[in-house]
């Protein structure tokens, strides 16, 4: 189709055409009808023969704290015989009105490369694409737009705060052990000692120089780790379920459920409305629960029937200034959630004071940077110690 250049030559030489027509010139009719060819004919060409190039996305790095720029490098290569045209790329991104480059002719097989950044301002998982390719003719009278399905996710995550990786308790539950390494898939398990054998036992378990002392089969036995498990609850209920409440809540979650990975042990989050992540275990698994803080939006009045779903020390965040204030609101809520930990944020003054404080099992946060002092897991405290 015609480009704005393109739709204005036409106007233009339709105005001369009929002009010569009206006047009897030559003069006017020549210039006319050689406009309307050259956009007939630019759009003609860019018809027949439309671009074929490839479009290659990578995101450095795949995901950032929310307020950190993003760098999206694309590659674009001309798969045609022939030389391409003037390329115009637009990447959509989402809730922006995306990104515009300007691309030059490439020869057969040549390649460019281009990059932007892309900043971020609160939590979200950002759609990058689809790729929209407009052809331009040379002169800029005409264009073809085709679309290139070339789309990579961005996650902008709650911010992390750097706090010591520390173990959490394993609890006096015996198949705490057993239970985390079949929901985990875990296959790593601790020697035991030794047992005489038994029908039915694997042979490959026979110690065979123990058999051969004892003079009967001795079978290696062993038992399951005992990993912690932490789950990590973040109260939704008004007022927790804004905006602002919700960015502070997060960060909190993101920052403990980072510590606890680094330290070896299992976590997950849930919400007080029942939304919650799988159990993961590992440093490298923190990436589905950045994703399920960083899409975390509205709540519900009501605690969830289902909470807390499973076993484990649990933690309570939560922004509610009455259960910062009330300690009988306080220890209720911890002991409906069987929380260890009760996290309570001053949101409404976030980051305004010096510092916030603990005291048992009740951290207080007034900003950004205290977390880190006041986290611990004492296990020899119970859940009716929280003041």
């Amino acid at each position: 189709m015609p480009t704005r250049a393109g739709w204005g030559v036409l106007a233009a030489a339709f105005a001369l055409v009929a002009a010569g027509r009206v006047l009897g010139g030559v003069e006017f009719t020549v210039p006319g009808t050689a406009g309307i060819i050259a956009v007939v004919g630019a759009v003609a060409v860019r018809q027949l023969r439309p671009s074929q190039v490839t479009v290659a996305k990578q995101l450095s790095p795949p995901r950032v704290p929310a307020g950190d720029p993003a760098r999206v490098d694309l590659e674009i290569v001309n798969r045609a015989s022939t030389r391409s045209p003037v390329l115009r790329l637009h990447d959509a991104v989402t809730g922006t009105r995306g990104v515009h480059l300007s691309i030059a002719s490439l020869p057969t097989g040549g390649s460019a490369r281009g990059a932007y950044r892309l900043p971020t301002t609160r939590r979200g998982v950002l759609e990058l694409g689809p790729t929209h390719i407009d052809d331009i003719d040379p002169l800029g009278l005409a264009r073809r737009t085709h679309r290139i399905e070339s789309t990579v996710r961005l996650v902008v995550h709650p911010l992390i705060e750097a706090i010591p990786a520390r173990r959490v308790p394993a609890g006096d539950d015996p198949l705490l052990g057993e239970e985390l390494r079949q929901s985990l898939g875990l296959s790593d398990e601790e020697f035991d000692g030794l047992r005489p054998y038994a029908p039915g036992d694997d042979l490959r378990r026979i110690h065979w120089p123990s058999s051969a002392r004892q003079g009967e089969l001795q079978v290696r036995q062993f038992r399951p780790p005992r990993h912690g498990r932490l789950t990590i609850t973040i109260d939704t209920r008004p007022p927790g379920d804004t905006t602002d409440a919700l960015d502070i809540s997060t960060s909190i979650a993101a920052s403990i459920a980072a510590s606890v990975l680094a330290a070896g042990d299992a976590t997950r989050i849930e919400t007080t409305d029942g939304r919650a992540t799988p159990l993961v275990h590992g440093g490298n698994q923190l990436d589905p629960l950045l994703e399920f803080l960083a899409l975390l939006e509205g709540g519900n009045p009501l605690i969830h029937a289902v909470v807390p779903a499973a076993g484990g020390t649990v933690v309570v965040v939560t922004t509610d200034p009455r259960i910062a204030t009330d300690r009988a609101a306080r220890h209720a809520l911890a002991r409906r959630l069987r929380a260890r930990i009760v996290v309570t944020c001053d949101a409404a003054g976030w980051g305004t004071h010096e510092s916030g404080h603990s005291s048992g099992d009740w951290i207080h946060l007034t900003g950004p940077g205290q977390l880190g002092g006041l986290w611990k897991l004492d296990s020899r405290r119970s859940v009716a110690a929280i003041r």
